[in-house]
Formats: C-alpha cells, structure tokens, sequence
C-alpha cells in the first residue's frame, strides 16, 4: 500500500464552475475524505483534468501537489 499527503491549503487551486482561484476557498457543508491522484506535467493540465470533473459544477474542486519531503 502506498499513503499520499498533500501539500499545504496555501498551495491549493479551487475551481468551481468556470471559476479558477488561488487558494482554498470552496465553500462546502460536507467534507469528503479522499482524494484522486492523477499524474499530470505542470500545474495547468492538472487543472484542465480537474474541470472534466463534474463535482466543479457543484462542489467543487481543489487541485494541490501531493507533498515530497526533502531528500537528505
């Protein structure tokens, strides 16, 4: 079994509809505990992947890096 973190809320981009931002902001009144991890080459097309979900429509979504500690 592998486990996942994910980096910090700061480094999260919300998208909700048509709306991108920087930053945690969506709004929810259930919390779901569990994320997809989806491999992707920059940011961006991690968004773009992100908006074919159809939870954006509603919920919406938050795209965060997955957490790498530092190599020593």
């Amino acid at each position: 079994m592998t486990g996942y973190a994910l980096e910090a809320s700061t480094t999260a981009t919300s998208i909700r509809g048509d709306v991108v931002t920087d930053g945690p902001f969506i709004e929810a009144k259930e919390v779901v505990a569990g994320f997809f991890v989806l491999e992707a080459p920059d940011r961006d097309t991690a968004i773009a992947i992100a908006r074919l979900n159809p939870a954006t429509t509603h919920a919406g979504v938050e795209v965060r890096p997955l957490f790498s500690p530092p190599e020593q």
